[in-house]
């Protein structure tokens, strides 16, 4: 048999940049996200001559070793490539496995695409190998895998959002990780599907020289941290909001965040996306945010249900795309495919789980 997985990607209300090593481990991170209705996925299948395989539709490309071979770290495919090398380290992949990954978010916007794909990849050869984990155990091994395999100066929060799925307060420390899902009153998550906006912006960027300056300036600069305690400090007001039910209030403090955040690091923001904020808020916008580490991908806004039309209009007027999305509630899962059945990860969009 096939298996196939989907991770969904995230958006971070709060606390982004406490969940980056250099700061939770000294201070304690604390961040406030909602996984949606967008995936990565994944397929490992029973490999024809026990060699491993890899096969991205997204960047186009497709490697192959021969039995026995451990795929090294190192490019094209890094993330694939470390991920197959670590099972096949632990014994896991005994007779191969072929593995085809599709995105329906490309890298660079923003959602945390990459780290929902690593989970997803996670979960797949897991599953495929017989070996249970918890959503738990795939974040971290998702998170180690790219942070300590692969050297990427990122945070944890989002391989957190992608394996848990739902709304969560997620809180990190030298000790561990730790995910509460948020108490909402009946009606409240529909109610912040209705006012949630995300506008691609069509600037796509690394995020690791942002995140890779921030973890510098966060082990010797005084204003830095005194930054991320406040942005962690409104991550605990944000989940107070989204729990009593105050979304204008919670609009009110993505724009605080926002304005606060934006002032770690110059590439955060740009006189283009500046430019859109404020047409956003002049249009009925309450608070917003780039998603992400910032520099491009998403705008993510909250918008007044009577003011939708009018942000809308006046952002689409200056070349920005919105994109629809829903809450995820599942996280990573799984679905067993009969093998040479032709059915592809991609299949899981439509809401196999």
């Amino acid at each position: 048999m096939s298996v196939a997985a989907r991770a969904p990607v995230r958006l971070g209300f709060g606390g982004g940049g406490t969940d980056l090593p250099a700061y939770y481990e000294h201070y304690g991170g604390f961040v406030v996200s909602g996984a949606i209705g967008r995936y990565a996925m994944a397929t490992a299948s029973p490999s024809p001559d026990r060699g491993i395989g890899v096969n991205s539709a997204d960047y186009r490309r497709w490697l192959r070793w021969p039995a026995g071979v451990v795929p090294e770290l190192g490019e094209p495919l890094s993330l694939p490539r470390a991920v197959l090398g670590w099972f096949a380290e632990h014994g896991l992949l005994p007779d191969g496995v072929d593995l085809f990954l599709a995105s329906e978010v490309p890298p660079g916007t923003g959602l945390g695409s990459s780290s929902a794909m690593a989970v997803a990849i996670v979960r797949a050869l897991a599953e495929f190998a017989a070996k249970p984990m918890t959503p738990g155990e795939v974040a971290d091994l998702a998170s180690r895998i790219e942070i300590e395999r692969l050297g990427r100066p990122i945070g944890r929060q989002d391989h957190y959002a992608a394996a848990f799925g739902g709304l969560n307060a997620i809180s990190f420390s030298a000790s561990g990780v730790e995910v509460e899902p948020l108490t909402l009153l009946p009606g409240t998550i529909e109610n912040l599907e209705d006012g949630l906006m995300l506008f691609s912006t069509g600037l796509t960027r690394d995020s690791a020289s942002i995140l890779a300056d921030q973890t510098t300036s966060t082990a010797r600069d005084v204003a830095t941290i005194s930054r991320l305690d406040r942005l962690k400090a409104l991550a605990y007001e944000i989940r107070s909001a989204l729990e009593g039910g105050d979304l204008e209030g919670f609009g009110a403090l993505l724009d605080e965040g926002w304005r606060l955040k934006r002032g770690i690091h110059r590439a955060i923001s740009s006189g283009a996306i500046d430019r859109w904020y404020e047409t956003a808020r002049r249009a009925g916008a309450l608070g917003g945010k780039i998603t992400g580490a910032g520099g491009g991908g998403f705008l993510l806004l909250y918008v007044p249900p009577s003011a939708r039309a009018a942000v809308t209009a006046a952002l689409r007027a200056d070349g920005l795309c919105p994109l629809a999305f829903g809450f995820d509630r599942a996280g990573a899962t799984t679905a067993s495919l009969p093998t040479g059945s032709g059915v592809s990860a991609i299949s899981m969009a439509g809401g196999t789980r």
